[in-house]
């Protein structure tokens, strides 16, 4: 079978004349630095780069101000992007590498696609619990800096504004790290969804 000319066929009978089509099976092989497939797997490369570059800040922090309340909270974001980091690298190890023309191609995009998009939904899921956490220990950080952290929250206004701080900055961070992951990851994820729409497509012709 010719998978470029059964691919002109396929993108034919689903876009529209004129209509910009996704990057066809080939020019995922052909052009393997451009491919969806090489674009996320740096992507997810990068996003552990960020993750380690934070967690040796919050080491510094943690090392640097001795206050509990302080060390609880950037002791919990240790942890929390120590595992962040070690379960990318579990999903980086577990993506099979890209074939050549000659090799099975729809199972490579599924794993990506599957496992890329589970591993951005874990990330969305437990960033909702570390926003708060996050917030709080950066305005301990910058109470502490200032005056005495323990004297500031006796004072009710401070944990007022603590808390308003923290109900705000949650979905906001967390609708900020939704768009980035789309820039990143989304539009590449859809494109190899619809690599796969037609490639099941024409496997149930055949």
């Amino acid at each position: 079978m010719d998978i470029q000319q059964e691919w002109k066929r396929l993108n034919e009978g689903r876009f529209k004349p004129g209509e910009p089509t996704h990057l066809a099976v080939s020019d995922l092989m052909r052009h393997p630095k451009q491919s969806p497939l090489a674009i996320l797997r740096r992507n997810a490369k990068i996003n552990m780069g960020f993750a380690v570059v934070f967690l040796a800040g919050f080491c510094v922090l943690f090392v640097q101000y001795p206050h509990p309340y302080i060390r609880i909270c950037f002791g919990v974001l240790i942890l929390a992007y120590l595992a962040a980091l070690l379960f990318t690298a579990y999903k980086l190890r577990r993506l099979p590498p890209i074939p050549d023309m000659g090799g099975a191609v729809l199972p490579v995009m599924k794993a990506y696609h599957d496992q890329l998009r589970a591993w951005i939904d874990w990330q969305e899921k437990v960033a909702l619990f570390i926003y708060p956490v996050s917030a709080t220990g950066g305005a301990f950080l910058g109470i502490a800096s200032e005056a005495d952290l323990d004297t500031m929250l006796q004072k009710p206004a401070v944990l007022w504004i603590l808390g308003i701080a923290v109900v705000v900055l949650t979905p906001a961070a967390h609708w900020l790290a939704r768009w980035m992951g789309k820039v990143a990851f989304g539009k590449y994820l859809d494109q190899i969804k619809t690599n796969i729409d037609l490639l099941e497509k024409q496997e149930q012709q055949l």
